[in-house]
């Protein structure tokens, strides 16, 4: 390798290399191309609304005359949109907006350098920005609401599936398996909530900002927002221009939304092992071993608990990519709209396979319930058994209960050989003093359904409770379900109004 030994000689190299004239060819390949190829892939559509939008703006406020608009506006219908989405960069135009502009101006004589008055790229790339995201968030939104019904469904199926619950990775206490997945369903219930509180900041629109001060010509910024679907316009020109909100918000309820699952999908690779037999991932969703012909790989639950943590670095670099990004007019929201397009991709993907995998789940009910019934799980019914039959107080009652479980435990006798003679003399050793009491209440304690139903609290795991949950949870799903088909019914009416007023400019 032989470097250049001078700062000419480097200075001259990279021109050489590079070229003398705009654009560099290192730019080219970072950000022009992969802008251009972007746009062409993604926006076009997008930037056909707000050409019409603005246009109609344009025309209603008598910024131009209706016939000019309507040359316009035949020009923008014309044009052959799908040879820009085969076409790639050629360094001719800067990005793909002067390529599409310079067709317009060419179809129309000139006149079609009009559409630009009252705006400029800065409000109109952001607003594509916007609505690329927008419809990235309805597509990710659509796939979480089906994850959310098949929790619920899964939930419902074993409302009734006795297990043992694992606090600090230790049995803990006796449970039925659909509290835990109505306990996930509301927590991407928070997840909706924070993707629905992105979406109100992704769709507001920047159009009329212009640069950054608005416009001398007197511009109906409400009227375009109204036409490109938005919920309102932001109403500062420069927090128009310089708000990045619709990034950060959204990549942090992203970034959230992957860490929630990660942990679901954590707890049921473990459930999938072969020590606790919990659960039977599908034919579909294993692999098996080159070598081993016993292996049942649950590679779908690996691969998404991998790929869920890239999903939310990949969410966590955006946050980054603007940390210390000045607050107006910049160039770096551009390099975030590919990391997070790809993060919304991947997180849709992850919850389309999760929802797969969880759908044809088997579960062991069968072993789950003898290990409630064998195990210590359910002593803190004991505990509080002694205090309400015997008004031991509930410190003494576990110490009681704590040395009956050590000394079984001595023994190599499970739940189920407790008898009154092991509990008496444990209790005599304890209390200094003898058991007179009826030991059948306390053997019943010990039955773990018995304790499952005396959870009888708001959100507890007896059946009137899992009821309750469950219908809960199944308003809270209808809710979403038509926030979301009120959402994209609104969004289709803004287009049919502006191609409505689009069809009746082109017929006068």
């Amino acid at each position: 390798m032989n470097l250049p030994r001078t700062f000419e000689e480097v200075k001259n190299s990279v021109l050489r290399e590079e070229g003398e004239t705009y654009p560099g060819k290192s730019l080219v390949d970072m950000e022009l191309r992969p802008g251009y190829d972007r746009a062409k892939n993604s926006m076009i559509a997008h930037m056909l609304a707000i050409n019409e939008a603005h246009l109609l703006m344009l025309i209603k406020q008598e910024i131009i005359t209706k016939e000019q608009g309507r040359v316009i506006l035949h020009g923008l219908e014309t044009i052959d949109y799908d040879v820009y989405k085969r076409s790639n960069y050629s360094g001719e135009y800067e990005d793909l907006f002067f390529a599409i502009e310079s067709e317009l101006i060419r179809r129309t004589n000139g006149l079609g350098g009009n559409l630009h008055l009252g705006r400029s790229r800065n409000d109109m790339c952001l607003c594509l920005s916007r609505m690329v995201i927008r419809e990235d968030m309805l597509d990710l939104l659509k796939e979480l609401i089906k994850v959310l019904n098949t929790v619920l469904r899964f939930a419902q199926a074993y409302k009734d599936c006795i297990y043992v619950v694992h606090t600090h990775t230790q049995h803990a206490q006796p449970s039925v398996l659909g509290h835990y997945f109505l306990g996930v369903f509301e927590m991407l219930v928070r997840d909706v909530k924070r993707l629905k509180s992105a979406y109100n900041q992704i769709n507001e629109s920047p159009m009329g900002a212009a640069a950054i001060t608005t416009s001398g010509f007197p511009l109906d910024r409400k009227f375009v927002s109204d036409l490109i679907g938005c919920d309102n316009f932001i109403y500062n020109a420069y927090d128009a221009i310089g708000n990045v909100d619709f990034f950060t918000e959204t990549s942090a309820a992203i970034s959230l939304a992957a860490l929630n699952l990660g942990r679901v999908v954590t707890d049921m690779t473990l459930w999938a092992t072969e020590e606790l037999h919990m659960i039977r991932v599908s034919d579909g969703y294993i692999s098996t071993s080159s070598i081993m012909p016993q292996k049942r790989n649950p590679i779908a639950l690996e691969h998404l608990r991998s790929n869920l943590s890239l999903t939310k670095g990949l969410a966590d670099s955006i946050q980054l990519g603007f940390l210390k990004s000045p607050y107006g007019d910049i160039s770096d929201y551009e390099d975030a709209e590919e990391p997070m397009a790809q993060s919304m991709k991947q997180l849709r993907m992850n919850y389309h396979l999760f929802s797969a995998v969880l759908a044809t789940l088997e579960v062991d009910a069968s072993t789950l319930s003898t290990r409630a019934y064998e195990s210590f799980s359910v002593v803190t019914e004991m505990a509080d058994e002694l205090y309400r039959r015997y008004r031991i107080p509930f410190r003494k009652a576990h110490h009681i209960v704590a040395s009956l479980v050590k000394e079984a435990e001595t023994k190599k006798i499970n739940l189920k050989q407790i008898d009154e003679k092991l509990f008496s003399s444990v209790y005599e050793r304890t209390m200094g003093l003898s058991f007179t009491g009826d030991f059948s209440s306390i053997r019943e304690s010990l039955d773990p359904k018995r304790f499952i139903e005396k959870r009888g609290v708001e959100g507890g795991t007896s059946s009137m409770a899992m009821n309750s949950m469950i219908e809960k949870n199944e308003n809270s799903l209808l809710e979403i379900q038509k926030w979301y088909d009120d959402l994209t019914s609104r969004l289709l009416q803004a287009n049919m109004n502006r191609k409505e007023l689009v069809r009746e400019i082109l017929a006068t």
